[in-house]
């Protein structure tokens, strides 16, 4: 008689973290890129930030420079598209 293993779930969502200045911000969404829009920022501007990415068991990390971060989270519209587009390239292959 054989027992049924359990296979570990893999979630399909991607979990994005930036940290800035000590605090963290969290998103979850289908892509990296759906998750960037989700995360809502204001007063930006001038500050490094670590971005890292999760997509089931793989990490990765990158940081954005002041002018990456003032892009993507201080801007709307296509200049904010094109950011998020940019940064959401960064983690390709995850």
């Amino acid at each position: 008689m054989k027992k049924a293993t359990k296979k570990a779930k893999v979630s399909d969502d991607y979990n994005v973290s930036i940290k800035v200045l000590g605090k963290t911000y969290e998103a979850k969404g289908t892509s990296v890129k759906e998750a960037l829009e989700k995360l809502t920022i204001r007063n930006l501007k001038g500050v490094r930030g670590i971005v890292t990415v999760e997509h089931g068991d793989v990490k990765k990390d990158r940081i954005l420079m002041p002018l990456q971060a003032t892009r993507l989270f201080n801007s709307h519209g296509l200049m904010r598209e094109v950011a998020i587009k940019n940064v959401s390239t960064l983690f390709q292959g995850i």
